[in-house]
């Protein structure tokens, strides 16, 4: 369950009950690290770094960037429940929606035009909202589950895949499209799930191992298929909309192997980085996808175990036409704007990490 655990931890999904009130509208669409010959490096000038203060028992989570200067938050007060944005630039807060039903957890779609909502009100039943950047609430679902997985496809935001997870961990998987609010039922051997493209999911069949990886399906939902690739030792898999970013173990050498492939077929990007281990699996660096052809990685400076802290990681910019090298910071989770110019880091998203310059502080303070 332990590779299980990562993905539950970051997403959300929905199921059963359909309530439709508005169509979801179509948006437009080693031990040393190996570094791509046409590695950038740029100097920008340095920017003051903001700070808020917020009522720790009104503050809930931070979801993420809504543009380059806006990000949203989750505050619960006075049986309320409210989702904010905050303006960086001119430090104001603006409410976009509010509940009485407590918010569990947010979702931002890489579109930037709509965010979901998964609110509760027990541990066996739950609504998902789709909601519009303005606060118009798009779509409504209600289903049953004790825990959700769910991943929302990259650039067609009616489209969903989710699996429902009941007390005696049982499931059941689900294909959800919002153009034509149609649910339907899939058999999968792995409910874990991701979007390759519009017609066909990603599935991952575990090794004995979590030490070996896993070889790479791909389901047809069309003719409810499964066929090989004939990819292995694969650790991962992530449409990050124009490309398609492939991350493979090389136990021999200890390092992680990734491929940035563009859809077009027109290039593909290829590097290492050094592997990092929990003892029984390997843990993929953080990484944050920022526009549909590039992405942030933070990754580890040579071979180690996860418990081993001692070492800063280093930050890069990444797309097909080459890395930049932004600097070493501390190792953790990471949220970074469209513009890649600011990341939102550690567990909480309390530190605000400026990237060129490298410049990290801690931006959140929680008052009593």
């Amino acid at each position: 369950m332990g590779k299980i655990v990562l993905l539950l931890f970051c997403i959300i999904c929905l199921q059963g009950c359909i309530e439709t009130e508005i169509s979801i509208p179509e948006v437009e669409k080693e031990n040393e690290v190996s570094i791509p010959s046409d590695t950038e490096v740029v100097e920008k000038n340095d920017q003051a770094i903001p700070s808020i203060f917020l009522d720790n028992n009104a503050f809930h989570s931070v979801v993420g960037w809504l543009s380059n200067e806006e990000i949203i938050f989750i505050f619960t007060e006075n049986g309320l429940w409210s989702v904010k944005s905050y303006t960086v630039p001119t430090s104001t807060w603006r409410t976009i929606y509010t509940t009485t039903t407590p918010i569990i957890q947010g979702t931002i779609h890489p579109s930037k035009e709509m965010f979901l909502l998964h609110t509760s009100k027990d541990s066996t039943s739950a609504e998902i909202q789709f909601v519009h950047k303005n606060g118009v609430v798009l779509q409504s679902l209600s289903f049953e589950s004790a825990e959700i997985y769910m991943d929302w496809h990259p650039t067609n935001p009616n489209l969903v895949v989710f699996s429902t997870f009941y007390e005696d961990w049982t499931y059941s998987t689900f294909v959800y499209d919002g153009s034509s609010q149609e649910l339907k039922s899939i058999e999968i051997e792995n409910p874990f799930v991701k979007w390759f493209d519009e017609e066909n999911l990603m599935v991952f069949r575990w090794s004995e191992s979590g030490l070996d990886g896993s070889e790479l399906l791909l389901y047809s939902i069309l003719d409810r298929t499964l066929k090989p690739t004939g990819k292995e030792k694969i650790l991962n898999v992530t449409n990050i909309g124009e490309a398609m970013l492939y991350i493979q173990i090389n136990e021999e050498k200890k390092q992680f192997e990734y491929r940035l492939e563009a859809f077009n077929g027109s290039k593909q990007l290829e590097w290492v980085t050094p592997a990092v281990s929990n003892y029984s699996e390997w843990v993929t660096p953080s990484m944050s996808i920022v526009s549909p052809t590039e992405f942030m990685l933070l990754h580890a400076k040579e071979s180690r175990n996860q418990d081993d802290v001692s070492q800063k990681s280093i930050l890069s910019k990444i797309s097909i036409g080459g890395q930049q090298i932004l600097g070493e910071i501390e190792e953790q989770p990471i949220s970074c704007s469209p513009n890649a110019e600011t990341c939102l880091g550690g567990y909480a998203e309390e530190n605000w990490i400026q990237t060129i310059p490298l410049k990290e502080e801690k931006w959140i303070y929680l008052n009593e």
